[in-house]
């Protein structure tokens, strides 16, 4: 291949980036776009390779003209995370901490025991789990350490449950619309005597759109009315710079650390997506954020470290 054809397959491949960062930024109702404003930042990135290398190949003025649109997606990107940074850590130091989990275990996980090990071998205060059948032969070991639990009073049918060594108060299982799915968990905890709600999320996979738009908007009618500090974690599906999440910030006022770490798919290590998230809101902030060891299941799972800053 000569240096003409390269430079004309590279620009090619630049066109085609261009095109999802377009489907990403202007959201036009297509099927799966949900799933390519996941992929913005990875779109910016390879936007930004193929630019440099139209550039060496001698397409100045082409790779400039990429180049435009290419910031222009990052920066409407950095716009949609915003929402999450607006607001500023309390003042002072906690009056308590909370060690959160957040792990899809995945349905049918072929190394369940070695799994709840691993979490018993340094547990958390509070943990969420999704697809729980998957771990369903070893709920009993993993109440040794937390005891508490809502969720899965029958592993067969359920998805979601919430686990905690601390009693939970007023906790509740709730059904997502549209597909009406055992999905969303509520419950609140006492931490050294701050109270905190715990949700837990998992919603629908993205190439159904429109359904987890309308499950957002469910997650934020029924989030409204909590009172106090509150935690929400799980497996959402999207990254948190998708204009649905961004919304959903913008509504419960959310905020997150400084950059949430990839979870899926877990080959791809810190180079994935973050489609497993922590949020804050209230008189809780995130103090630590850290993925960990998949222990086979398809998702990384968020060892959290939650202030609590009392009532402000």
């Amino acid at each position: 291949m000569d240096r003409a054809e390269l430079r004309g397959g590279v620009l090619a491949l630049a066109g085609v980036v261009l095109l999802g960062l377009l489907v990403a930024s202007a959201t036009p109702g297509l099927p799966g776009e949900l799933l390519v404003q996941s992929l913005r930042f990875h779109l910016v990135a390879a936007g930004l390779a193929l630019v440099a290398a139209a550039m060496m190949l001698g397409a100045r003025w082409r790779g400039l003209a990429v180049l435009l649109p290419v910031l222009a997606g990052l920066g409407h990107g950095a716009l949609l995370l915003r929402e999450f940074h607006v607001h500023e850590r309390p003042a002072g130091e906690p009056a308590a901490q909370l060690r959160l989990l957040s792990f899809n275990v995945l349905s049918g996980n072929p190394r369940a025991a070695e799994l709840v090990d691993a979490i018993l071998a340094d547990p958390p205060d509070v943990a969420v789990i999704m697809e729980t059948p998957g771990i369903r032969a070893h709920l009993g070991k993993l109440a040794e350490a937390l005891p508490y639990r809502v969720g899965c009073a029958d592993s067969r049918t359920c998805d979601i449950s919430l686990h905690s060594r601390f009693p939970i108060e007023d906790g509740q299982i709730r059904t997502m619309p549209p597909f009406g799915n055992e999905r969303l968990v509520v419950g609140r905890v006492r931490v050294d005597g701050q109270s905190v709600t715990i949700a837990g999320i998992h919603l629908s996979k993205p190439y159904f759109d429109q359904a987890s738009w309308i499950e957002l908007a469910h997650l934020g009618q029924v989030l409204e009315g909590v009172e106090g500090p509150l935690v929400l974690a799980g497996d959402f599906n999207s990254a948190p710079w998708t204009e649905p999440m961004a919304r959903l910030a913008g509504r419960l006022e959310l905020a997150t650390g400084p950059w949430p770490p990839a979870t899926w798919p877990v080959r791809l290590g810190p180079l994935g997506v973050p489609i497993d998230n922590v949020f804050t809101s209230g008189a809780a902030r995130l103090l630590a954020l850290e993925s960990g060891d998949s222990h086979g299941s398809n998702h990384r799972p968020l060892r959290a470290v939650i202030g609590l800053y009392g009532e402000r």
